[in-house]
C-alpha cells in the first residue's frame, strides 16, 4: 500500500488496534487499494469499534442492569446506559463495514480494485464538466 494507513490519534484501545490491523490485512490480501480518501472512513471504523469495546467492557464490569431510586425512594431497575452506546456503535460499525464490502452480503457489491480513482466510468464519459 503506497499510502499506508495509520490511526491518528493513537488513543484507541488495544482491541480496536488489533481489529484494524486484521481489517487492513484482509483488505490488502483481497487486493483492495486503500487511498487517501479511505482514511476518514477507516478512522471512523477504528473509533467506532473502540466505542463498542469500551461500552462492552463497562457492561461486563457493571452489569447490563442498573438500580436507581425514584423520588419515592423505590428502587427501579433500568438498562445500563452503556447498552445504548454499545447498540449505537454496533449499528454504525455495521454500516461502515458494509461501505467497505466487509460483510458477507456486501462483499460481492464492492469492487474497489478496478479502475482508476480519478477516471470516469465509461457510462459517464459522455457527460462533460462545465466550468
Amino acid at each position: 500500500m503506497a499510502n499506508e494507513f495509520k490511526i491518528i490519534p493513537t488513543e484507541i484501545c488495544l482491541e480496536a488496534k488489533q481489529f484494524m490491523k486484521y481489517l487492513l490485512k484482509q483488505l490488502k490480501d483481497n487486493g483492495v487499494i486503500i487511498t487517501g480518501l479511505d482514511h476518514a472512513g477507516l478512522h471512523l471504523i477504528a473509533w467506532t469499534f473502540h466505542s463498542f469495546i469500551k461500552a462492552t467492557k463497562t457492561i461486563e464490569t457493571e452489569g447490563d442492569i442498573i438500580k436507581e431510586r425514584n423520588n419515592k425512594n423505590t428502587t427501579i431497575l433500568k438498562p445500563h446506559p452503556a447498552k445504548k452506546m454499545q447498540y449505537d456503535a454496533n449499528a454504525q460499525l455495521t454500516k461502515l463495514l458494509i461501505e467497505y464490502g466487509l460483510t458477507p452480503k456486501s462483499r460481492g457489491r464492492v469492487d474497489a480494485t478496478q479502475g482508476n480513482l480519478f477516471e470516469s466510468p465509461p457510462e459517464l464519459q459522455k457527460f462533460k464538466i462545465v466550468k
